[in-house]
């Protein structure tokens, strides 16, 4: 089955993103504009993806458990998985190595927590941005252990991305698929091409743009095709 789908989307516990990014208004964008799933992917945190859950089984849109993983080598790297509870432990182990720097939020923004009915109930401290002691490798292993999946973000992009801080495709890890910046997605690299929108403010979340194959529209079911890969196909 063909499902259109945002695998890239920042919530309001993101410092880069806008306050009115909070879970329930996440989902119901994404419902009016035509999408099948969602990932909520903030950067090196989780703790806004229960309510995204939440607003998903209201709202009918399928929410994909993720996290947006700085690596040492500042590289963004996301993350998929089938649960929130594999999510949340990638996000513990993330904080557990992550470089701690206290959020400046007149600076960098603010980190805002928000309970199940979207209500905030707290901020993260820490400067989520901060990269983790976790390379690329490493950060890969982590997500397949829970389950998940590592997907590099934004590959070609410029700036914490993978091809223009390394150079090169690495030959490890494993990396069935990749998200590509503003190119067809089928066209890069002899890998599954995801295309998402990296969106920090609510009009930028895909509006029926890309359409994933998978078996079954389900967080499982995604994981499953992203592990797959160039096995798969994606439209544009």
């Amino acid at each position: 089955m063909r499902i259109r789908v945002d695998l890239h989307i920042h919530s309001c516990l993101s410092p880069c993103a806008d306050d009115s990014m909070t879970p329930w208004n996440i989902v119901g964008m994404a419902k009016l504009k035509g999408l099948d799933a969602v990932a909520i992917c903030d950067h090196n945190g989780t703790l806004n993806i229960k309510a995204a859950i939440k607003a998903g089984n209201e709202y009918g849109v399928c929410v994909v458990p993720g996290i947006e993983v700085t690596s040492r080598e500042d590289i963004h790297l996301l993350c998929y998985f089938p649960t929130l509870e594999a999510a949340e432990k990638m996000g513990e182990a993330v904080e557990k190595c992550q470089l701690k720097i206290k959020n400046k939020p007149s600076v960098f923004g603010n980190q805002i927590i928000v309970d199940e009915d979207d209500e905030p109930c707290g901020e993260v401290e820490r400067l989520l941005l901060s990269a983790c002691d976790m390379d690329i490798n490493d950060v890969a292993d982590k997500a397949r252990t829970l389950g998940g999946i590592m997907v590099p973000a934004h590959i070609n992009k410029g700036a914490n991305s993978l091809l223009p801080t390394l150079g090169l495709m690495p030959q490890t890890p494993e990396m069935p698929t990749v998200e590509v910046f503003k190119m067809r997605p089928h066209s890069a690299l002899g890998k599954l091409c995801i295309m998402s929108s990296d969106a920090h403010m609510l009009e930028d979340i895909l509006e029926q743009g890309f359409e994933l194959e998978c078996d079954e529209l389900s967080a499982q079911g995604i994981v499953n095709a992203l592990l797959r890969g160039e096995t798969e196909r994606s439209i544009l």
